[in-house]
């Protein structure tokens, strides 16, 4: 991956931002972030962790959309909630700004579901280029080296507690750590330059 989060999201900011009114800012971001949680479920009885169908096409159908739904519904139902009870303030202005209310709810539950899916797809593509192996056709299609032989030169091994095998170090470890921190500034920079002009 980069990170579930904060890289994902930020890594598709340059969508919502360019197109502000286009998207379900929330799903898009729950979208982004989707993959890893099916897989990480998935690892739960799998006995290890790593990729799996919820980094592949059809996995992004049947299974990264329809949990991202479900986590999009929870998080519009309790983050209202805690908004509502002081306990996160913003939760509801930021949850239900991206949701027009002049469209109708089928309308809205399908911007959302497109939303979930372009940023489910975000995903699988930011995890391509910075893995190289190529799970988007699993089970008919895997191609674990994708790339040329050297972006998988080893380093060095890394333990990773969850996975069976040690993650290998090397020029794809690179991309990884360069993509994660770009999709976190990319996410969290606006918010402290719009923070440096509100104060006074």
């Amino acid at each position: 991956m980069p990170f579930a989060f904060p890289s994902h999201q930020g890594l598709i900011a340059p969508l919502w931002h360019r197109w502000p009114n286009r998207f379900d800012v929330p799903a898009l971001c729950i979208g982004a972030a989707t993959p890893d949680i099916v897989d990480g479920i998935a690892g739960a009885f799998r006995g290890g962790l790593g990729q799996w169908y919820g980094h592949t096409l059809i996995g992004l159908l049947l299974l990264v959309l329809p949990a991202g739904v479900l986590l999009n519904w929870l998080a519009v139902r309790f983050g209202v909630q805690l908004g509502r009870r002081g306990l996160w303030p913003n939760a509801a202005a930021w949850l239900l700004s991206a949701r027009n209310p002049e469209r109708t709810p089928l309308r809205r539950a399908w911007r959302a579901a497109e939303s979930i899916y372009i940023g489910g797809f975000s995903h699988l593509f930011f995890d391509f280029i910075s893995h190289g192996n190529f799970l988007w056709f699993y089970p008919w299609y895997e191609n674990p080296h994708f790339f040329p032989a050297w972006w998988y030169t080893k380093w060095f091994e890394i333990p990773l507690p969850g996975y069976r095998n040690p993650y290998p170090a090397g020029p794809h470890l690179v991309v990884w750590v360069f993509l994660g921190l770009l999709g976190a500034f990319m996410l969290l920079w606006p918010l402290r330059a719009s923070r440096r002009r509100q104060s006074p």
